[in-house]
């Protein structure tokens, strides 16, 4: 799938090829670990693909490697704790010895590094699946053997690789995520990739909440829906429509006057005071990077220092309406429309030759021959007007013409080319919950007359 019908902050899509590039060298080293008989140094690669990412991403000050952390315990535990991804303060953590060949990449290396430099440990999955949430988990709450030693800002989280269709309606998997609620750190992770729309990224959180319906959010089924098949719309006046059950969005201030809008598909499960939460976006990547280093940081989701960057957003089409039945129905509304004969003050129609860019004004008439009084609109309800039961109005129509260079006179442009244009009006029933009908109508201007076609 493509991102053709995005757009995003400044350079958004170089921080969305760079993702496309993880995925693909990733896709490159599963097929050698599928297609070779010893598997777990390939297992390793896609591993260390990740931390030479994560080495190239972080600032500097941050050090990621695989390897042991090293806890200040005595007595008959010789237990090793070895992480896939080991995130420390590089500046002023020893690192207590390496383990590699020469032949071996920076990021292929295993370092051990003391508990007390130790800010953050990932686990790498290949997939969701439920086996693979226990493998993280249990993993990752090994240090609950020395938590009061790890740095401040320490928080623990799992990335998983793809999400496949298969797998996408096991609720047995997101009943294995809110384990993670009671490991010490965990904050969540990611899923790089859903195998039916691979645009978008999975964030897993773990939020303190505890909603007074609990039944509304066992909603976990299914665990992702690709982001075009949402029920996310634009309403004929311009508002958001999210009709989607698990449907959401996130509307990012991009001006004084706008909002810029990002399609989001999630699903929750809850226990106790605990829920957790898998959300689907095409923004997701750049959220799981800006998670991760304002958690690097010590910083809340609230913090105004909190990084912005690479944030992809979605164009909202507008639900279409469904156009007015050919006849009346009673209790519903319905209106006719003509073109205005016009009287001593309004002219049939009229060209305007005189301004820089022409203007055609004609007019239309209304009448609402139901029993139900209706809200009009021809510009999206940016104006609009009532109309009562019975009633008929008169709405003026002002059309701004842009000229080529060559052409000096729109009249002549007309008489030589001819000119169609669809005319478009909207209405509800008054004190409706907004059940919008459309009128189209083909209306075809001359250089002294004007008609419906």
């Amino acid at each position: 799938m493509k991102l053709e019908n995005c757009f995003g902050q400044h350079g958004w899509k170089e921080f969305h090829r760079n993702r496309k590039d993880i995925l693909a060298e990733l896709d490159r080293i599963l097929e050698l670990i599928e297609n070779r008989p010893i598997q777990v140094a390939h297992g390793q690669a896609v591993e260390a693909f990740l931390r030479k990412w994560l080495t190239e991403f972080l600032p500097k000050k941050y050090g990621v490697t695989s390897g042991y952390i090293i806890p200040d315990l005595y007595g008959d535990n010789q237990k090793l704790y070895h992480y896939d991804i080991i995130i420390y303060n590089r500046l002023d953590a020893p690192v207590l010895w390496t383990e590699g060949n020469e032949d071996n990449s920076e990021q292929g290396k295993f370092r051990a590094i003391p508990a007390k430099h130790v800010i953050a440990v990932y686990e790498v999955k290949s997939r969701l699946t439920k086996k693979n949430v226990a493998d993280a988990l249990n993993k990752l709450d090994e240090t609950k053997d020395f938590h009061d030693q790890l740095n401040e800002c320490y928080s623990c989280g799992a990335i998983f690789i793809d999400l496949k269709e298969c797998d996408n309606n096991k609720e047995s998997i997101i009943k294995e995520l809110i384990k993670g609620k009671d490991i010490f750190g965990f904050s969540g992770g990611v899923v790089l990739r859903y195998e039916n729309d691979d645009t978008c990224t999975g964030i897993i959180k773990i939020l303190d909440f505890e909603p007074e319906n609990k039944e509304e959010y066992k909603r976990y089924m299914p665990l992702a829906k690709p982001i075009d098949d949402l029920d996310i719309c634009l309403n004929e006046e311009g508002g958001l429509e999210i009709s989607e059950k698990g449907g959401g969005a996130r509307l990012v201030a991009t001006s004084d006057k706008s909002w810029s809008v990002s399609k989001q598909y999630g699903v929750m499960f809850n226990e106790g005071t605990k829920t957790v939460d898998l959300s689907w976006s095409r923004s997701n990547f750049s959220e799981f990077c800006v998670n991760l280093l304002s958690e690097l940081e010590g910083l809340p989701y609230n913090d105004e220092n909190r990084p912005s960057f690479g944030r992809v957003f979605d164009n909202i089409e507008r639900k279409i309406t469904p156009l007015q039945s050919e006849e009346s129905e009673d209790g519903k509304p319905f209106l006719k429309v003509s073109i205005y004969e016009g009287d001593k003050e309004h002219q049939k129609l009229n060209i305007d030759n005189s301004v820089d860019d022409p203007i055609i004004y004609f007019s239309i008439k209304v009448e609402n021959v139901s029993d139900v009084g209706v809200v009009v609109s021809d510009d999206f309800f940016k104006n609009q007007c009532e109309l009562g039961e019975g009633k008929t109005g008169i709405k003026p129509v002002i059309l701004r013409a842009s000229l080529k260079k060559k052409d000096k006179d729109l009249k002549s442009v007309i008489e030589r080319e001819g000119l169609e244009i669809l005319y478009r009006l909207v209405y509800y029933a008054e004190g409706s919950e907004k059940e919008y009908y459309a009128i189209e109508r083909k209306v075809k201007i001359t250089t002294n007359d004007i008609q419906f076609v």
